[in-house]
């Protein structure tokens, strides 16, 4: 009987290896095209207890693919096959981690749609790996470094500080986002939150002050909405809140600044290049 598993082991590894080989060899071939993979349940049934091997085989086909394509080429051209395959493959076997590394380097940029499929292949990656960091990470800064959706990335990454071992700047990007999504009292709220736990007193010094500039953008938020309430309607620069709502508009031009995008206000860092050109950012 041993020798008989054995000899089955030995033959499981030998076509393992063929049919690798055979896939690599295929995929050289066809490197300047990516060939859709089928839907998942096909070779959930086709593969039965072999899903781990086609997701491996059909990851190998991809990273192939994407090693070989030709300089220039528009990633427009590949963007539904390769987010498919992703796709399929973290589906077959979601506790394979390579393929949301690769994932991440190449989906995302293509275009915020793009983006948006690599957030549900996360959310798959996620479930296998609840406490994974770096797939949370990917998962949260694709929703405004690809999609724009900042408080969208600001719930993201709330919910991953709350991880046993997640790092402060988690909290920290929940809370930038949530204000840089408009949602300043969310943001001030948790900077507040990580303040009251923080130790290291260079660490409290830099939220205590950042804490003060929310505070001055709450305050120009209130005289938005005094504003609103009074004349129905949101004024079309915040220079109309002064004096009558609000003493004057803070100068908040260093580490934030205020973007007012009527109705909304929003409280973000500043874009460096936008700051040289425009002297005044809030208008």
């Amino acid at each position: 009987m041993k020798m008989a598993r054995s000899l089955l082991l030995a033959g499981i590894v030998l076509l393992y290896g063929w049919l690798f080989t055979l896939q690599e060899q295929r995929g050289e071939e066809r490197q300047g095209s990516l060939t859709m993979a089928l839907p998942v349940g096909f070779y959930k049934i086709a593969a039965g207890y072999m899903q781990q091997l086609a997701a491996e085989m059909l990851f190998i086909r991809t990273s192939v693919f994407l090693g070989g394509v030709p300089p220039g080429t528009p990633a427009a051209t590949y963007e539904e096959p390769l987010a498919n395959n992703f796709e399929v493959m973290t589906r077959l076997y979601p506790r394979f981690i390579d393929p949301y590394y690769f994932c991440q380097a190449f989906l995302p940029p293509i275009s915020p749609e793009a983006a948006a499929r690599a957030g549900t292949i996360f959310e798959t990656g996620i479930a296998a790996y609840p406490d994974d960091l770096i797939l949370r990470f990917f998962y949260g800064t694709n929703f405004f470094l690809a999609m724009n959706e900042p408080l969208k990335g600001a719930a993201a990454f709330g919910e991953a500080a709350k991880l046993p071992d997640a790092p402060p700047l988690f909290g920290h990007l929940a809370a930038l986002l949530s204000a840089q999504g408009g949602d300043i009292t969310a943001g001030l709220i948790s900077l507040q939150t990580m303040l009251a736990a923080e130790q290291d007193e260079t660490v409290r010094a830099r939220y205590e002050e950042e804490i003060v500039i929310f505070e001055q953008a709450l305050e120009v938020q209130k005289g938005l909405n005094a504003y609103t309430s009074k004349y129905g309607a949101a004024p079309k620069a915040l220079e109309q809140l002064a004096p009558e709502f609000i003493a004057s508009i803070p100068d908040i031009r260093d580490s934030f600044e205020l973007v007012y995008d009527p109705p909304n206000l929003h409280l973000q860092r500043p874009d460096q290049k936008k700051k040289t050109e425009s002297g005044i950012p809030w208008k």
